[in-house]
């Protein structure tokens, strides 16, 4: 992975638990309710660890029509609704090369980007990110999601979608394992 898509210096920001496909669906459809046009979403974890869930979730909070499914086989999906989301998925792509080719963030100025398995194009995607990692958690279907901004945008994305975890957690009872700070230690 590129150093600047790591959790590097200051470590991930925030670590959310979920129990179910459906909680993890309700977190992506929480920053999709904060998505603005030029935010940038990059989401890694193995096969199956929930990321294109995640995108589902997006779309859902930016009042797509139209359902999220994963791109693999077709690079790129398009979804709209309260603003343009662009869901990218390079695992099929063998350099970055080929990752620069699709020009991703000329997309950027009209709409927001959700990529999975950034760490093929790493150098060809923005720098200035909201960057995901879902890793299996105590049993089937928990996953736990690191989140980590790169830069002020995403820092902005982070926060905005802070405040919708906040409302969630309390309606539906989302598990905040512990939030970061810049020092590294546990803040609960």
């Amino acid at each position: 992975m590129s150093n600047h898509f790591s959790a590097g210096a200051s470590g991930p920001a925030l670590l959310l638990v979920s129990d179910s496909e459906q909680e993890t669906t309700r977190i992506g459809k929480s920053i999709g309710h904060v998505l603005h046009a030029g935010d940038t979403v990059l989401l890694s974890g193995d096969l199956g660890a929930g990321k294109t869930r995640l995108v589902h979730g997006m779309a859902e909070g930016i009042e797509s029509p139209i359902s999220a499914r994963s791109p693999t086989f077709v690079i790129v999906n398009e979804y709209p609704g309260r603003i343009h989301l662009s869901h990218c998925d390079l695992y099929r792509l063998g350099s970055v090369d080929e990752v620069e080719e699709l020009a991703l963030e000329e997309r950027l100025p009209n709409g927001a980007l959700v990529v999975e398995w950034p760490e093929i194009g790493a150098d060809a995607l923005p720098a200035d990110v909201l960057f995901l990692r879902l890793d299996n958690g105590d049993h089937d279907d928990q996953r736990l999601i690191t989140f980590t901004p790169t830069g002020p945008r995403a820092a902005g994305l982070l926060s905005r979608s802070a405040a919708v975890f906040e409302a969630f957690d309390a309606a539906v009872g989302l598990s905040h394992q512990a939030t970061i700070g810049q020092s590294g230690q546990s803040e609960n």
